[in-house]
């Protein structure tokens, strides 16, 4: 979930060619934003809103509401104390808002699309318009169950939050109004959205394989490592150079998972466990290791192994993932 949401920010706030401020205050950011992008347009605000819900349901009541219905609500499978919405709020030229409208619903369809194993899943439902000119288009992953909304879009012809006067802006002689299009994602949603999209169960050499396929950047561990020897004496030796690699990857801020207990799995139950919990690669390492300094990393995805000299990883993963 954290990875969710410092991704979500990137693309937001990081990686926009428009100002976004993140708020404080809805009206003071808006006034400061103003100010400093000297009255022009556009310029977006960007917002975590904590919703505080009065009472929580017991389980027993979330289980009596879904015998009910048998359809999955994302929204609904947690019924947290306090739920996280994530919005952005651009404000454009009247004159422009439409065609931003469209590009925007573009823009954030190929984020969904870019950390799924599965784009095509990921659709733009057709805009409603409602009497006060309002547009509203959701952003539709498909699931067998039913389609879910991830996202919701909306190009509204003025702000609630601010006065007539305060959305006027000067283009050249003129004066315009600013629209505005918002963004609104739930935490929650995108989490367990996030879950039932990676969620694959296929066949390896003829045997079920469950495993999550999370994009590398979302993995809450990007690397794991497998302990393989016949040889028993060898297991602290190898330990030690796993909880040392482990060491320095994570000062290179690489997300590093080392189970001291895995030793005593089968290499294939190791593989299991670690793709169970959607770890993109395992770091295998074996008696050859100790000899020649060569170690195997396997791929969650294709099952394939690379040799990789221990001296190299840390350099290694660091390209792996920059490129990705």
């Amino acid at each position: 979930m954290h990875n969710l949401r410092n991704e979500w920010y990137n693309n937001i706030v990081i990686n926009n060619d428009i100002s976004m401020f993140l708020d404080e205050e809805f009206e003071s950011t808006f006034q400061f934003g103003r100010k400093l992008c000297l009255e022009k347009l556009p310029f977006g605000i960007c917002q975590n809103i904590v919703i505080n819900n009065k009472r929580s349901q017991t389980v027993d009541e979330l289980m009596e509401t879904y015998k009910e219905s048998d359809k999955i609500n994302f929204e609904k499978m947690f019924d947290d104390n306090d739920k996280v919405l994530l919005k952005s709020t651009v404000f454009v030229s009247s004159n422009e808002s439409q065609s931003f409208f469209y590009k925007w619903q573009r823009h954030r369809r190929m984020w969904w699309r870019k950390f799924s194993p599965n784009p095509g899943r990921y659709s733009l439902s057709d805009i409603k318009t409602n009497s006060n000119n309002i547009q509203t288009v959701e952003i539709v992953a498909k699931y067998p169950w039913q389609d879910e909304i991830v996202e919701t879009l909306t190009l509204y012809p003025s702000c609630n939050n601010l006065t007539i006067k305060d959305q006027q802006f000067k283009e050249g002689k003129k004066t315009i109004q600013a629209h505005n299009v918002v963004s609104e994602v739930s935490l929650t949603s995108l989490f367990l959205n996030t879950i039932c999209d990676a969620y694959d169960q296929s066949a390896y050499k003829g045997i079920s394989r469950t495993l999550l396929r999370f994009h590398r950047k979302l993995a809450p561990y990007r690397i794991s490592f497998a302990i393989s020897t016949s040889t028993y004496s060898l297991i602290p030796e190898l330990s030690d150079l796993a909880l040392y690699l482990t060491k320095q990857l994570r000062a290179n801020q690489v997300s590093t998972l080392y189970i001291p207990s895995s030793s005593k799995l089968s290499l294939e139950a190791q593989w299991r466990q670690y793709d169970e919990m959607g770890i993109p690669y395992n770091i295998i390492l074996n008696e050859n290791t100790l000899k020649n300094g060569i170690c195997l990393m396997r791929s969650r995805d294709t099952t394939l192994k690379e040799q990789v000299h221990v001296a190299d990883i840390t350099k290694y993963v660091e390209q792996l993932f920059k490129s990705y």
